[in-house]
C-alpha cells in the first residue's frame, strides 16, 4: 500500500491537500506547523478515531486536541494505492460522532470499495493492527530520546507482539503484586489473615464441644444428685414418721407445736410455686446475671478502644513519616568532588598541551587526547552511583493500618455480641418467669419474684429444720423416759444425709446454669461452624490463586524465552547489515542476549552496552534496531514507513546516514519523512544507499 494524498479539516489541516511522492517523500515542515498533527490524521483516517477517550489532567484526548482551528466540522479524504488501483477514503463527522461517518470507493472508476468498513479499514490495507502500525511503521523522533532501559522495554515488547502497551516485565510486576497481595512471606496479605480467622473460629468450636462434653457430664451429675436428694429425703420422712408414731402420746405440748410447724410448712408449700418450673428460672436468671458481667466487662473497655486506635494509627504515621524522611535523605545526590576536580584538572591540562605544545616525548602528538579520556572517566565516576536505588519499605503501612482497624472491629464486635446475649438472657429469663407467674413484664419483676419465691423456699426449709428440731427436744424428752435412742440417731442421721444430698444438687444445678452462660457468649455453633467452613472455601480459592498466579508467571517467563530466541537471530542479522552501514563499518557486530538487550562491537571485538556507547551512536543503535523490528514484523507486506523527525538528535554526518538508508527503504516500500531541517541539511540529494551493500 502507499498514500497518495491526504486533504481534511483535522487539527491545524485547514482544508489543504498534501501530495505524497513514491518511494522517499520528505516534506520539510517547520516547529508547529503540525507534523505530529499529520501523522495522528493518517492514523484516525486508517484506524478511526476513538470517540471513547476522556480528556485526563496529563492528556488530552484526540477528538480535544484535533478539533479542526478552522470551526468546521472535522473531516478527512485519503488517497492511497492499494493491489494496483487508486482508492479513496473519506471520513466526516455527523450525529453519529466525529469521524464515525465512511466511505470508500475507487478513484478511476468511483465504483465503491467493499473489502473495507470503518472498523476494519486499517487491518486490510496494511495487514496489521493499529498497536503494530504505530510500534513499527510510525517512528517518532522523541523515540530516539529515551533512556536506555526504557529503549530496552520498548524493543522488547515491539519485537514480541508489535504493541508497546504490552510487556513481558510488566505482566510479571503485576502477577508479582497480586501474588504478594494474597501471601507477602512476612505475615501480611489475605491467606494469612484467612489462615487467622480460620483458627479463631476453629478455637471457638473447639471451646464450644469442650463446654458442651462438660455440660452433658454436669447435666448428668444434677441429675443423679437430684434423684439421690429426693430418695434420701423420702427416706428420711419414712424414719421420722415412723419415730414420731412413738412419741405422739407422750409429747403433748411438743404434738401441738408439731402440728403448728407443720400448718405453716403446708401454707408454704401451698404458695410456692412447681420446683422444676422454679430452678429453671432461677437457672436463667444465674444466666442473665453472668451475661450482665460478661457486658459489664465489654463495655468497660470501650471508652478506650477509639482513642487506643487513634494512637496506634497515628504511630503507623510516625513510622511511615520517620521511613519518608530517611528514603529521602539516602536518595540525595552524593556526587564524588574529588573525582570530578580531579577531572577539571586533566580537562585543563589537555587543553593546555593542545595549545602550549608541551613536550610529551613520544605521546605528545597523543597526550591531549588520552588527558581528555582520562577527564572524562572521572567525570563519569563522578556521578555514577550519586542516586543509589532503594529497597521496598520492611513495613505495609497500609497494612498495618488495617490489622488495627480489624482488631478494633473486632473488639466492637464482642462487644456487641455481649449484648445481644444479655438481651437473650433477659427475653430467657421473663420467658421462664412467665411459665409460672404469667404477668410478669420485666426482668427485674421476675428476678423480684423468684427471689421472693426462693425466699418462701428458705422460710420452707427453716420451718422443716424447726420441726426437726422439735423433734430433737421430743427424743430427749423421750430419752428421760427411756425412748429408743437408737431410733433417734437413726432420724438424725436421715436429715443430716437429706440436706447434705440436696445442698449438692442445688450446686450442681448452679454449675449447670453458669455453663450455659458461658455457653451463650460463645455463640452458636452452626453459624462458626458455617463461618469456618466460608473461610475454608477462601482459603482454597485463595490457593488456587496462588497456585494460577505462579503457574503464569512460569508460562509468562517460558514464553518469553521462546519469542525471543525465535525473533532474535532475524532482527539480529537486519541490525547488524543497518548499524555497520550507519557507523562506516565502524561497529559491525550486533548482539542481544535472551531479554533483546542490544550489545554491538567495532573492530576490536568488544561488546558495548547503550550505557558505554556515545550518545549518538547509541541513536544509531536503535535507529538500527527499529528498522529491523519494522523489517521482521511486517513481513513481506509493503507497509509505508512515517517517521516524525527521526533524526532530532543527530549530526548532519550522521542524519546523511541515516537518510541513505531510508532511501534504500523506499526501493521495496513508500517512505514518508516529516522533518524541520531543510532539505539541504539533509542531504536529499546525497548518493542511495544500495541494497546489497547493507
Amino acid at each position: 500500500m502507499k498514500i497518495l494524498s491526504i486533504q481534511g479539516h483535522f487539527g491545524n489541516i485547514n482544508g489543504q491537500k498534501i501530495d505524497f511522492s513514491d518511494k522517499l517523500c520528505c516534506r520539510v515542515l517547520p516547529n508547529g506547523w503540525g507534523k505530529t498533527t499529520l501523522c495522528a490524521f493518517i492514523r484516525v483516517m486508517l484506524y478511526g478515531l476513538n470517540t471513547s477517550r476522556r480528556d485526563t489532567a496529563n492528556s488530552l484526548s484526540d477528538k480535544t486536541k484535533y478539533y479542526p482551528q478552522d470551526g468546521k466540522p472535522m473531516s478527512g479524504r485519503m488517497t492511497v494505492e492499494f493491489a494496483g488501483r487508486p482508492i479513496t477514503i473519506i471520513r466526516g463527522s455527523s450525529r453519529n460522532g466525529l469521524m464515525q461517518d465512511f466511505e470508500a470507493f475507487y478513484e478511476d472508476t468511483g465504483e465503491p470499495f467493499t473489502q473495507i468498513t470503518a472498523k476494519n479499514c486499517g487491518e486490510v490495507l496494511l495487514g496489521m493492527s493499529e498497536d503494530a502500525f504505530l510500534s513499527s511503521a510510525m517512528v517518532d523522533g522523541m523515540d530516539m530520546t529515551r533512556s536506555s532501559s526504557e529503549l530496552n522495554e520498548l524493543l522488547i515488547s515491539l519485537a514480541q507482539t508489535g504493541d508497546n502497551s504490552t510487556r513481558c516485565s510488566s505482566a510479571l510486576k503485576t502477577l508479582t503484586r497480586w501474588r504478594l497481595d494474597l501471601n507477602s512471606g512476612n505475615g501480611h496479605g489475605e491467606q494469612p489473615r484467612l489462615e487467622k480467622d480460620y483458627k479463631t473460629a476453629e478455637q471457638h468450636l473447639d471451646d464450644i464441644a469442650a463446654l458442651e462434653t462438660q455440660m452433658s457430664k454436669q447435666r448428668e451429675k444434677a441429675a443423679a444428685l437430684t434423684e439421690k436428694a429426693e430418695k434420701l429425703h423420702l427416706e428420711y420422712e419414712k424414719v421420722y414418721r415412723n419415730y414420731a408414731g412413738k412419741v405422739a402420746e407422750e409429747e403433748g405440748s411438743l404434738a401441738v407445736l408439731k402440728k403448728d410447724v407443720e400448718k405453716r410448712i403446708k401454707h408454704l408449700k401451698s404458695d410456692l410455686p412447681d420446683e422444676i418450673l422454679l430452678r429453671e428460672a432461677e437457672d436463667a436468671l444465674y444466666g442473665y446475671e453472668g451475661a450482665v458481667e460478661l457486658e459489664r466487662e465489654k463495655r468497660k473497655n470501650m471508652p478506650y478502644v477509639d482513642s487506643k486506635f487513634q494512637d496506634a494509627v497515628k504511630e503507623v504515621d510516625k513510622r511511615r513519616t520517620k521511613e519518608e524522611v530517611k528514603r529521602n535523605y539516602i536518595v540525595r545526590p552524593k556526587i564524588r568532588w574529588s573525582a570530578l576536580i580531579l577531572a577539571l584538572i586533566l580537562a585543563l591540562v589537555a587543553a593546555g598541551s593542545s595549545f602550549s605544545n608541551i613536550n610529551w616525548g613520544k605521546w605528545t602528538p597523543y597526550m591531549p587526547y588520552i588527558l581528555s579520556g582520562m577527564a572524562f572517566i572521572a567525570l563519569l565516576t563522578s556521578f555514577i552511583g550519586s542516586v543509589p536505588r532503594l529497597d521496598d519499605p520492611d513495613e505495609d503501612y497500609d497494612e498495618s493500618k488495617q490489622q488495627l482497624n480489624m482488631e478494633r472491629k473486632k473488639t466492637v464486635g464482642a462487644q456487641h455480641m455481649a449484648t445481644s446475649v444479655l438481651q437473650e438472657q433477659y427475653d430467657a429469663v421473663v420467658r421462664a418467669a412467665s411459665k409460672i407467674w404469667p404477668n410478669v413484664k420485666t426482668v427485674e419483676q421476675a428476678g423480684e419474684w423468684i427471689r421472693g419465691a426462693r425466699h418462701d423456699l428458705q422460710l420452707l426449709r427453716q420451718e422443716q429444720s424447726k420441726l426437726q428440731d422439735i423433734l430433737v427436744e421430743m427424743k430427749k424428752m423421750e430419752s428421760s423416759r427411756n425412748i429408743d435412742v437408737d431410733a433417734q440417731k437413726l432420724v438424725d442421721d436421715a436429715r443430716n444425709k437429706a440436706v447434705e444430698a440436696r445442698h449438692a444438687a442445688e450446686y450442681a444445678h448452679q454449675e449447670l446454669s453458669r455453663m450455659q452462660g458461658r455457653l451463650q457468649t460463645l455463640g452458636n455453633a452452626l453459624e462458626w461452624r458455617s463461618t469456618r467452613d466460608s473461610i475454608k472455601v477462601a482459603m482454597d480459592n485463595a490457593e488456587q490463586k496462588m497456585n494460577a498466579l505462579k503457574l503464569a508467571e512460569q508460562i509468562i517467563e517460558e514464553q518469553n524465552a521462546v519469542l525471543s530466541a525465535r525473533i532474535s537471530p532475524k532482527i539480529t542479522e537486519l541490525a547488524e547489515q543497518y548499524m555497520a552501514y550507519l557507523t562506516s563499518d565502524s561497529y559491525k557486530e550486533v548482539k542481544l542476549d535472551s531479554s533483546l538487550r542490544a550489545r554491538c562491537a567495532g573492530d576490536d571485538g568488544t561488546l558495548l552496552d547503550a550505557l558505554r556507547l556515545s550518545s549518538g551512536t547509541r541513536d544509531q543503535l536503535y535507529f538500527a534496531l527499529r528498522l529491523a523490528v519494522c523489517q521482521v514484523l511486517t513481513g513481506n507486506e509493503s507497509v509505508p514507513i512515517i517517521l516524525d523527525d527521526p533524526f532530532v538528535t543527530w549530526d548532519n554526518k550522521r542524519s546523511e546516514k541515516g537518510l541513505r538508508l531510508l532511501q534504500s527503504f523506499s526501493n521495496e516500500r513508500q517512505v514518508i519523512l516529516l522533518t524541520n531541517r531543510p532539505a539541504g541539511r539533509l542531504a536529499i540529494n546525497a548518493p542511495k544507499a544500495s541494497v546489497k551493500n547493507l
